[in-house]
């Protein structure tokens, strides 16, 4: 029997002879099912003897001749395409010419791959349908299962997910039924990466978590595979927001990925293990991450994952609040992809260089790069992106007072998540709208904004932005319907308590106190600041307890960084003494050239500093005249800045000055009181003789006050009809004193001939107030127990004060 010696080395590393016995059947195949999976396995090199060209010049078409055609397509899948799908093709039009049915399916399939890789779906869809029915036309059902996969793969590139997820099962049936496990894994697979898709997440999970059973011989090939589906379902996880369980499958890709040593997957991995860590606030393990992705980055060509993972170091080091670090390594992120040219890596790196600056306040800085990322082709940036620079350059502008626009950056950021169906950060943008049309005093038209936000966040389940929306649209509703606000402030308490969120519990309270003032129910407002009070100690413990976390992180990174720098120090002198041994000649002669330059450049350099002495004296002269000029009308604006335009009272920004400057510099023996006073029944003076009588009664209040108490002691208007007063090296009894002196004077005084009484609480920093805010809060909680037992009272705080019922 005449045998066809051409050899031929198949990836699974089996050399075979073809003879005509290939003819027969069953052996037509097992070439099939070699030359099918050969895509799927390692790409390893076939061995070519023959020219194709050569084999394909005979008149004499043979099998041996098509199947070396179609091992040459095959040497060209990854890097010449449309030279594969020549071959391709004319193997195809031998096989078919000679009634090869089975070479027929081979070719049928290669095409189907080739046009797959140059995004021919039309074409690749037609190969793979071909060869999928051919290939059962043979009953060769592995091939069958696998041609057909990828056939239903090309309909997932269309969109078209729901039709792929109508079909796989019978493919998965049948490949079950034949029971082969890989081709049963790469139908699971398809199957769980429609469902992702479609947005089932769980279901895509447990697709993907079957195919792993099959996933399980340590062939290169297979466990890339199950390292790729590890990925999968971190990734779904991740829609999941299940932060632990995405760490967890990550964690099982990077095993893999190490243990057969593809690194450039390996630092992709480490760079999403980074962001994990990052989201759940574990500095310290995200930032060892995201170093170790950068390293096995440097050491490998993949500009894209680099510039990933420097930009994921950078965001670690500005939650770290290590700003010069964040912005170096975001700005070499930002150099890889403008080397690339990749216009939406851009217009990432701007975003977070402009959050950078952000933080630094250098708010023209930031607006620079915002605005890069907007000018920047809109059709090549990824529109989520734009909306993100739109929505921070309309807070910068809010900040600054520019409210028109930020109004027009921030309805078309609006219009964007509109057209995306983002509702949650349609809801932020809705909550700026409406703090823009606040600050404009327009607040009917933000309280439809603050409401369309809650609206958005409700449907979005999310419970944070929920609280952001309620809070301050209650916040606008106590003057307008309070008790609606009451209302929207308790269910706020019970969602920011569900999530522990203390920032916004704070923010309720206050905000309930204050309803609770308005409707002058004092017992309530008594005890929601009680609650406040109490609250600020839990969050001042927490921001030390964070601090301390960052403080950490920050050193670790710097330890991280004496690492780098002392391997890197070993390494240069290691360098250096291997080149002093080799050339000593040349170091000395180095050295001595060294030596004149320095010479020469000192020999410049004294001459230019004594230019630049000159000049620097000259314009010291020049600074300190102007200085001179400018010094007087800055401490006009000063005093303008600090004092309140109606009573000529310190107003609240200097109050706070006084008290951080007082509590930086307290004794354990010093003596310090403060004291709140509010005008009983205020509202009723400016209703019953106008606001004009009103004025003229702060006024005299304010005079009364000031001329009571001592030369060093300080008058504040605090707000509305509230003064502050602070009692410097004043005892608690003297305090009382002085306050119960100033409460006759009042009640016994006609104010532009109106009688009025005030409401007095006081507060000694010898009660352990920590800040200046908990020290308000105490002389504040004395106050409306001042106004519980019926106004024209003075009231001193301690411990023991409670109220007698708690509101419902």
């Amino acid at each position: 029997m005449d045998l066809f010696r051409t050899k031929y080395v198949c990836p699974l590393g089996i050399k075979f002879r073809l003879s005509k016995l290939c003819l027969d059947k069953k052996n037509k195949q097992l070439i099939g099912l070699i030359l099918l999976l050969s895509p799927f396995i390692s790409p390893l090199a076939y061995a070519v003897n023959n020219d194709p060209s050569e084999l394909t010049s005979t008149t004499e078409y043979n099998q041996a001749s098509i199947i070396e055609l179609l091992k040459t397509a095959e040497t060209y899948r990854l890097i010449d395409q449309q030279k594969g799908i020549k071959l391709a093709n004319k193997a195809l039009q031998q096989a078919d010419t000679n009634g090869e049915a089975l070479l027929c399916a081979d070719a049928h399939y290669l095409l189907g791959d080739l046009n797959r890789r140059i995004k021919n779906t039309k074409q690749s869809k037609f190969h793979f349908l071909q060869a999928a029915d051919i290939y059962q036309s043979i009953n060769a059902e592995e091939q069958q299962v696998l041609a057909s996969v990828d056939y239903l793969h090309t309909f997932s590139t269309e969109g078209l997910h729901y039709l792929v997820e109508d079909k796989i099962n019978d493919i998965i049936k049948l490949a079950k039924q034949y029971g082969h496990a890989y081709p049963i894994a790469m139908a699971l697979i398809i199957k769980g990466r429609s469902q992702y898709k479609l947005k089932k997440y769980e279901a895509s999970i447990e697709q993907y978590s079957e195919a792993l059973n099959y996933l399980t011989e340590s062939d290169y090939k297979i466990q890339k595979e199950r390292a790729e589906t590890f990925t999968k379902i971190a990734e779904s996880y991740k829609r999941l927001k299940d932060r632990t369980l995405i760490g967890t499958a990550y964690k099982s890709a990077l095993d893999i990925y190490t243990e057969i040593q593809d690194r450039k997957s390996m630092a992709r991995t480490l760079n999403a293990l980074s962001e994990v860590e990052r989201n759940l606030k574990n500095y310290k393990v995200a930032l060892d991450y995201s170093l170790k992705s950068i390293e096995v980055q440097q050491s490998i060509d993949d500009p894209i994952g680099l510039a990933k993972a420097l930009s994921g170091a950078g965001i670690i080091y500005r939650l770290i609040g290590v700003y010069d670090k964040s912005l170096s390594f975001m700005y070499q992120s930002h150099l890889v992809y403008k080397q690339l040219n990749h216009t939406k890596g851009l217009a990432k790196t701007s975003n977070q260089m402009g959050l950078i600056y952000t933080r630094l306040h250098e708010y023209e800085q930031a607006k620079s790069f915002y605005n890069l990322t907007i000018n920047l082709p809109e059709n090549q940036v990824e529109t989520k992106t734009l909306a993100s620079a739109l929505r921070e350059l309309a807070v910068i502008n809010i900040d600054s007072e520019e409210y028109e626009s930020a109004k027009q950056k921030i309805l078309r950021a609006h219009s964007i998540y509109q057209e995306q169906g983002d509702k949650l950060y349609e809801s932020i943008t809705a909550r700026i709208i409406a703090n823009i049309y606040h600050a404009q005093g327009d607040d009917d038209a933000a309280i439809i904004f603050y409401k369309r936000s809650l609206t958005l966040a409700v449907k979005a389940k999310d419970k944070l932005y929920q609280l952001k929306a309620k809070i301050p649209l209650a916040e606008l509703l106590i003057n307008k319907d309070t008790q609606q606000a009451i209302e929207l402030l308790k269910s706020s308490l019970v969602i920011s308590t569900s999530i522990n969120s203390t920032s916004h519990m704070l923010y309720a309270y206050q905000e309930l106190k204050k309803a609770e003032k308005a409707q002058h129910n004092y017992k309530a407002a008594l005890f929601y600041a009680e609650k406040e009070l109490a609250l600020s100690k839990v969050i001042e413990k927490q921001k030390n307890d964070e601090s301390l976390t960052l403080v950490k992180a920050k050193l670790y990174s710097h330890k991280k960084e004496r690492e780098l720098a002392a391997l890197k120090e070993k390494t240069q002198r290691d360098a250096l003494e291997l080149a002093k041994k080799t050339s000593e000649v040349a170091l000395s002669e180095q050295a001595k050239r060294i030596a004149e330059l320095e010479l020469s450049k000192n020999k410049y350099a004294n001459a230019t500093l004594t230019a630049l002495l000159i000049i620097c004296l000259l314009t010291v002269l020049f600074i300190y005249r102007r200085f001179n000029d400018s010094r007087k009308l800055n401490k006009q604006l000063d005093e303008l800045a600090t004092r309140d335009p109606l009573t000529n009272c310190y107003n609240r920004r200097a109050l706070f000055t006084f008290m951080n400057e007082a509590f930086e510099q307290f004794q354990p023996d010093q003596q310090y009181c403060i004291v709140l006073v509010d005008i009983d029944h205020f509202k009723k003076v400016n209703d019953t003789y106008g606001h004009n009588a009103g004025d003229k009664v702060l006024c005299e209040v304010a005079a009364l006050l000031q001329n009571t108490i001592r030369k060093d002691d300080i008058t504040v208007r605090y707000g509305g009809e509230e003064f502050c007063l602070i009692l410097a090296d004043t005892l608690p009894e003297q305090a009382m004193r002085i306050v119960e002196n100033m409460r006759n004077k009042i009640q016994s005084t006609l104010f532009n001939e109106i009688n009025i009484t005030c409401s007095f609480g006081v507060a000694t920093i010898q009660d352990n107030a920590t800040t200046p805010s908990e020290l308000i809060h105490q002389a504040d909680v004395a106050l409306y127990k001042s106004k519980t037992l019926g106004r024209n009272k003075s009231t001193l705080w301690d411990s023991k004060i409670t109220e007698e019922n708690t509101p419902n």
